[in-house]
């Protein structure tokens, strides 16, 4: 008689990635919907099948637009994605989720279509060379005046011109249906207050940073979203919907020569600019549609939405994973006071009409009395949770961004005591630039470090070296990079050398047992100046004095 004997999901030999990974473009379905940090899907697929076999789980707690969680079913695993944020959830599902083309299609140009005939006539302007009404394309607006247009004439092609009476009249009759049909409360849109942690100008409500034009179409577009019967249907629409706010807002900084506008939101903050963009609605709604369909089109045949559990709850409670039920963990967590994920997010989870528990929320925020003690205590629950329901001898590798020593000491801090041992580190390149390093290119971190961690009951914890100087070691440390490098050091390559190095000698706080500010110190020490190398500028940190420091 012969013996079944049952499957052993033996736990893969594992060597951890110890070198960059060249990061690759978005494909089409990464780009459906905007979504801050979003990781190179490259890296994260070869992080995953390094560290697993196929139907093996990986967890994601902190899960945001969801590429650790598409990656994982894309290539045979199962996967559980957990996120706080509602928008997070709603971008992964509606990525995953199966989908009818016909009826995607079908139900877009009825609404679309509607809404056009009724409101088109508010984006007409004339033709300044042969008068013909044509459709508005852009517009910009200065101090909150109409002052550009950019249209595109059925004779005579695009055209830019001064905004005169007529457009100051069309826009008019646009203020004037939407005061009548607001009054009627025959519209949808959300008044919130605007979080005082995002807030960077004088708007102090979500309806602030749209037109009375742009609101009385947006308001109209999401109630016909929202009687769609088919729930699917209905989510991507809402999906093409959110996607296009940020473009179809004032947040759009416009350049009144080209009479264009930037292509998405530039900073990570609410802000309206003196000079921006008023962008016509039905062009960029059917541009979104095209893109989620391009990407729907590209995904739907590589994923199992039944492989994928998403979640919309807090971290620091796993309470519905079993205990050693996973098999790897890759994540990025809140980066404590770089983005502020959750008030960004109200920009989107407002016009869905989600509840946000802002309260469970994992940030540095002042303004909410959010200090490092409350993101120190509540990062120590989730890694202790994340400890517990990872199976023995595996990994969680977790991403991480911030040049804030009391943010890293609250990470590090909380790895520790959850028992987690680290076993490499690796500076990690991104796949484009963020919105801020692109304000802000001469003095910020181009990539991440990936921090390995291994579960294992049975290696006795690290010793914890003894506490050193942080600001001597930074000075020594930094002043001899200099030196080796030619007479100066690039910002990136200089955090991706001194963050492991405070980190792996407990380096955080200086003499008198305070928490350092690195770039206190930088600045005090060091000069920072632009340098041009084989005709290409940048900036750089040298030496003041030409002499060595000694400590």
């Amino acid at each position: 008689m012969t013996r079944l004997r049952a499957k052993i999901n033996r736990p893969k030999s594992v060597t951890p990635i110890t070198e960059n990974i060249k990061a690759q473009a978005h494909p089409a379905h990464y780009l459906m919907h905007k979504y801050w940090g979003r990781k190179p899907h490259n890296v994260i697929k070869d992080y995953i099948l390094n560290h697993t076999n196929p139907g093996d789980t990986v967890l994601d707690p902190f899960m945001g637009s969801g590429v650790t969680i598409i990656e994982s079913v894309k290539n045979n695993r199962r996967a559980i994605g957990v996120d706080l944020n509602p928008i997070a959830c709603f971008i992964v599902q509606n990525t995953l989720d199966k989908w009818n083309e016909g009826g995607f299609l079908k139900t877009f140009n009825r609404i679309f279509n509607k809404n056009l005939k009724r409101f088109s006539v508010f984006y007409n302007t004339k033709c300044p060379n042969c008068k013909t009404i044509s459709t508005l394309e852009n517009s910009i607006w200065e101090n909150d005046f109409l002052v550009k247009i950019k249209g595109r004439c059925p004779k005579c092609g695009l055209f830019k011109k001064n905004a005169d009476n007529f457009d100051q009249e069309v826009y008019k009759k646009s203020t004037a249906l939407f005061k009548k049909l607001d009054k009627a409360n025959r519209l949808y849109y959300p008044k919130d207050e605007v979080l005082k942690y995002v807030k960077r100008n004088g708007k102090s409500h979500l309806n602030e940073f749209f037109s009375e034009r742009a609101l009385l179409i947006l308001g109209t577009l999401i109630k016909d979203i929202n009687e769609v019967r088919d729930k699917k249907i209905k989510n991507l629409l809402l999906m093409c919907f959110t996607s296009m706010l940020p473009n179809v807002s004032k947040m759009i900084p416009g350049n009144k020569e080209t009479v264009n506008g930037r292509s998405g939101w530039v900073i990570s903050k609410l802000w309206a600019p003196k000079i921006h963009t008023e962008k016509n609605i039905f062009t960029s709604f059917s541009g979104r549609f095209n893109k989620i369909r391009t990407g729907k089109s590209e995904v739907v045949d590589m994923v199992n939405p039944g492989r994928a559990k998403i979640s919309n709850s807090s971290a620091d409670n796993l309470g519905t994973i079993k205990s050693k039920s996973i098999d790897y963990i890759f994540t990025d967590p809140p980066y404590g006071d770089s983005i502020a994920y959750f008030g960004l997010s109200m920009f989107w989870n407002a016009w869905l009409g989600r509840k946000v528990n802002y309260e469970k929320e994992i940030i540095y925020d002042p303004y909410r009395n959010k200090k490092y003690e409350d993101y120190g205590s509540k990062m120590n629950l989730v890694f202790k949770e994340l400890f517990r329901v990872l199976k023995d001898k595996r990994y969680l590798s977790f991403t991480f961004h911030n040049r804030n020593l009391n943010i890293w000491k609250a990470v590090m801090d909380a790895v520790r005591d959850s028992g987690f041992y680290i076993d490499s580190v690796v500076y990690q390149e991104q796949a484009v630039a963020s919105g801020t390093q692109g304000l802000n290119r001469k003095n910020t971190l181009r990539g991440d470090f990936v921090y390995n961690l291994r579960k294992d009951i049975d290696r006795i914890p690290p010793t914890i070296k003894d506490i050193q100087d942080a600001e001597s070691l930074i000075i020594r440390n930094v002043n001899n990079w200099i030196n080796n490098k030619g007479g100066y050091i690039t910002p990136d390559t200089l955090y991706s050398k001194l963050i492991p190095l405070l980190v792996d000698n407990n380096a955080y706080t200086d003499k008198m047992g305070r928490v350092v500010d690195i770039e206190k110190i930088l600045k005090n020490n060091f000069k920072y100046n632009p340098i041009s190398d084989n005709g290409i500028s940048y900036y750089a940190w040298q030496n003041i004095y030409k002499r060595a420091y000694s400590y």
